[in-house]
């Protein structure tokens, strides 16, 4: 009775060390799964508008994904990301705050003093002067890549090369290039310098440029406030110089235009004269070969006739008498009316 009571113990035991195993069985499975899938979901990410991720496999770059969303690719270590907010403008203003690039240390209380005073906006001119130049850079995120590995600390080298393209603008002029210049010249050739430079800091990788210039704000330069004054009077002669140019250019103009257009007038009046005295002339030949034909024909009528014509004319305003050239004894005429005094006639 005892070794079939041994039996069934032995028998209850065995199975409930079934149960026991299959239990934890289940539960280390169950865990298992809960772990590999809490792991899988590591490789999922959500993109918002304007976010791009940069997918690394083994920690070397595998591709980019630019579209907004849910995103998934193998879990880490196998692959990671790094989301980028490329779509969002941002800006950096240079000419408030000590200039970071400025090299070396002061090593007495004047270069101390000369540090403090140094700002991002002292800029030196072709001519060793000194002109205060604000400015505003707007740009953008442009290959996710190049900005978040391919340089250390993208916000330092885009403030450096900023910085140093409108130096470069602003240094290959004189001061009264610069502040008499128009500033849309200066932005523009500082923002292809800018690009440029930010293009070249890539071509290793073979990426585009880590940034995307919008465009450069720039402010008014301005000398430094011991010479402003000096400066300003300087710039308001210049000023003044190209407006008395402006002034007496637009006078000799309209002075010009007034004299071409007294000469064509002129030249206009003896073209019609000209051809008003050939058309005379030709008249007055015409008439004498008519005449001449005329006189051809009756020599003393048409004598006698230009004879009291030429008269006629010599003498419109004289009364006239016709006698015959033998006539004698021929007493003075008082003509009757109001006539203001007697006219006489003579023999011919």
């Amino acid at each position: 009775m005892a070794g079939k009571k041994k039996g069934k113990d032995d028998a209850a035991t065995e199975a409930g060390r079934g149960v026991t195993r299959a239990i934890v069985n289940g539960l280390v499975l169950v865990a298992s799964i809960a772990l590999l899938a809490a792991w899988a979901t590591q490789g999922f990410f959500k993109l918002e508008p304007g976010e791009s991720a940069v997918i690394l496999r083994l920690g070397a770059f595998d591709r980019i994904r630019s579209v907004e969303g849910w995103w998934a690719h193998l879990p880490p270590p196998l692959e990671s990301h790094e989301v980028v907010n490329t779509g969002k403008l941002r800006t950096e203003s240079f000419g408030t705050h000590p200039t970071r690039s400025t090299p070396g240390k002061p090593t007495d209380a004047e270069e101390v003093e000369i540090s403090r005073q140094i700002q991002r906006d002292a800029i030196q001119t072709a001519d060793n002067n000194i002109v205060n130049v604000a400015y505003e850079l707007q740009y953008k995120v442009g290959d996710a890549y190049a900005y978040r590995f391919s340089m250390a600390d993208p916000a330092a080298i885009l403030h450096d090369a900023t910085e140093a393209s409108m130096r470069n603008v602003v240094g290959s002029r004189t001061i009264d290039d610069v502040l008499s210049q128009n500033l849309s010249q200066l932005m523009r050739e500082a923002e292809t310098i800018l690009k440029k430079l930010l293009g070249s800091y890539v071509t290793e990788v073979g990426h585009q440029a880590a940034f995307v210039v919008d465009r450069i704000n720039l402010e008014k330069p301005q000398a430094p406030d011991a010479v402003r004054e000096a400066f300003a009077d300087v710039v308001s002669a210049g000023q003044d110089e190209k407006r008395s140019t402006l002034e007496a250019e637009g006078d000799a103009k309209e002075i010009l235009q007034r004299a071409q257009s007294e000469a064509a007038e002129l030249r206009e009046q003896a073209e019609a004269y000209r051809r008003a005295k050939i058309i005379e002339a030709k008249g007055e030949a015409s008439r004498f070969e008519a005449l001449l034909v005329e006189y051809q024909a009756a020599p003393e009528v048409t004598r006698r006739r230009l004879y009291l014509e030429t008269m006629e004319e010599i003498l419109p305003g004289v009364e006239k008498m016709v006698v015959e050239p033998n006539t004698v004894n021929m007493l003075p005429m008082l003509p009757l009316g109001n006539q203001a005094s007697p006219v006489g006639g003579g023999a011919r």
